[in-house]
């Protein structure tokens, strides 16, 4: 009998602990919480001895106190210096008082606004097909609005077809504004 109540007692206290954990693990502070952010460190140093990655995972080290190659999700060394990491709120706080950081904002997932801005700009487009570096390398994508200009070439509908029948957008045309497909 004394087995029987040792036993059940232990069995009790495992579940009372595993409960307690998983209440905890609920009401986490959500500063706590890792999102994404792009830290934006301007130009990239013309010292030949700089590399930017190492640079990187040392910033990262020194907030997170951790490994940093698991935080780590971009490193950007090409058009201008910065990285992108899983940071807590108190690790982006910490990282954006760097010397060095420009500024640090949220990670976004843009929606896909064309399906012709490769044809537009004459890259070729497809799984199969390998980047032309001498193109390609000194393209800058960008937004500048100068408003609409109908007769602009981005807003021709040669070659297309009709709209889908599921598409349920409307053009609404004025003057000197025709719809296009």
């Amino acid at each position: 009998m004394g087995k029987l109540r040792a036993a059940s007692s232990c069995l009790l206290s495992c579940l009372l602990v595993l409960f307690f954990s998983s209440v905890s693990a609920d009401t986490d502070d959500p500063q706590d919480r890792q999102k994404v952010y792009i830290v934006y460190m301007g130009s990239l140093p013309s010292r030949a001895d700089y590399t930017p990655m190492s640079d990187h995972m040392s910033i990262l080290q020194e907030v997170t106190g951790e490994s940093s190659i698991d935080r780590l999700v971009r490193s950007y060394k090409r058009s201008f210096n910065g990285f992108a990491a899983r940071l807590t709120t108190s690790e982006l706080k910490r990282v954006g008082e760097m010397k060095g950081v420009v500024s640090v904002f949220p990670n976004k997932k843009l929606r896909l606004q064309t399906t012709v801005s490769w044809d537009f700009m004459g890259l070729k487009q497809g799984k199969s097909t390998k980047g032309n570096l001498n193109v390609e390398s000194d393209t800058i994508i960008g937004v500048l609005d100068s408003g609409i200009t109908p007769e602009s070439q981005s807003f021709s509908d040669k070659g297309f077809g009709p709209p889908p029948k599921k598409w349920k957008g409307v053009c609404s045309g004025g003057q000197n504004f025709t719809c296009n497909k």
